[in-house]
């Protein structure tokens, strides 16, 4: 269901639980070989973390396995140019070419007219901070900065896969804040 979408500006929506939360969760049961997103966020001393993972009870099928593995090679290269200097932009723009060079470019952070336009963002007291991961946002990365890398591929009525991490930058390769493995969870 996080492939409905929502008035929230983010990769996936989801039909909520009724009036009062329109989005996200909702009391649809699981089914087999569907992606489930695994969504969570946490607070630590005041500081914010958020994380996505993707579940499956059954076996994907091959669109989204394919598509959750470009995510994969997504983060990995986003991994590469988190250091400073590095305009946020880039990083936006880079995702996109990958996406776009695997086929995927119109799954990529949504669908349609609800596909978002951007990569990640900074995090830290709250969850949504500068700098933004996108494009016409040239703000150069710098030590410190904290930012929620997040490729995800929506694919409408079938289901949202993708990974969301959280990243310190350093002079040099950047500090991985999420700790969880990326691999994703199936439950035969």
């Amino acid at each position: 269901a996080a492939a409905e979408p929502t008035l929230f500006d983010g990769p996936a929506g989801g039909r909520g639980l009724g009036p009062a939360v329109p989005q996200s969760v909702s009391r649809k049961p699981f089914a087999r070989n569907e992606p489930i997103l695994l969504d969570v966020g946490c607070c630590i001393d005041g500081y914010l973390i958020d994380q996505t993972r993707t579940a499956v009870i059954g076996e994907l099928p091959e669109k989204l396995a394919a598509a959750y593995a470009v995510a994969e090679r997504i983060i990995r290269r986003a991994e590469e140019l988190l250091v400073p200097g590095t305009p946020s932009a880039a990083l936006y723009e880079e995702a996109l070419r990958l996406a776009k060079d695997a086929g995927l470019a119109d799954h990529f952070m949504g669908f349609g007219a609800d596909r978002v336009r951007f990569l990640g963002h900074g995090i830290g007291l709250e969850v949504d901070e500068w700098p933004v991961l996108a494009k016409g946002f040239d703000i150069p990365l710098a030590s410190g900065m904290v930012l929620a890398v997040e490729p995800k591929f929506t694919f409408q009525n079938v289901g949202v896969v993708g990974i969301e991490n959280c990243y310190a930058v350093t002079a040099g390769r950047p500090l991985t804040l999420t700790r969880s493995s990326e691999q994703l969870i199936v439950v035969p």
